[in-house]
């Protein structure tokens, strides 16, 4: 499967994976990244295709906006639960400031073939993510495994 096709599957694919609180996001793809977002576009999710030259696959939550001061604070709210956070996604999940002020939660993946297969455990991690981390974004935050 070409990667500009694989990116633009993975929503599709990810929304029944989701409650239905939860299926009403946005997307937009680019070749070699899809975004998800609910609120502001500034703050999404991604899974970006970090080339074929680094091999890797990034899923993560990234927070974009032009204002350095509201992606820090919003990296703060998420790593006051990053014990959770890795309790249910794993140890491998970073936070980190990042380029042009942003900054992101984020875990990488080896390249694997983009495939049928690959589409679906991508668009399952995916929708983990958007389930572990969305109750925190909420207005007010929510405890992690609460209810919506």
């Amino acid at each position: 499967m070409r990667l500009r096709d694989w990116m633009e599957a993975l929503p599709q694919r990810l929304k029944p994976l989701l409650p239905p609180d939860l299926q009403g996001f946005r997307w937009s793809a680019r070749p070699w990244l899809v975004q998800v977002y609910y609120r502001d576009p500034a703050f999404h999710y991604e899974v970006w295709h970090l080339g074929e030259r680094r091999r890797r696959i990034e899923v993560g939550l990234h927070f974009e906006s032009r204002d350095p001061a509201r992606n820090r604070a919003m990296l703060t709210t998420v790593c006051a639960h990053i014990w959770e956070i890795r309790a249910q996604l794993g140890p491998y999940v970073e936070a980190e400031p990042w380029d042009r002020g942003w900054a992101k939660v984020f875990e990488t993946h080896p390249l694997t073939s983009l495939d049928e297969d690959s589409l679906e455990r991508f668009a399952q991690r995916l929708a983990r993510w958007i389930q572990t981390l969305e109750p925190l974004l909420g207005d007010p935050p929510r405890r992690i495994g609460g209810r919506r």
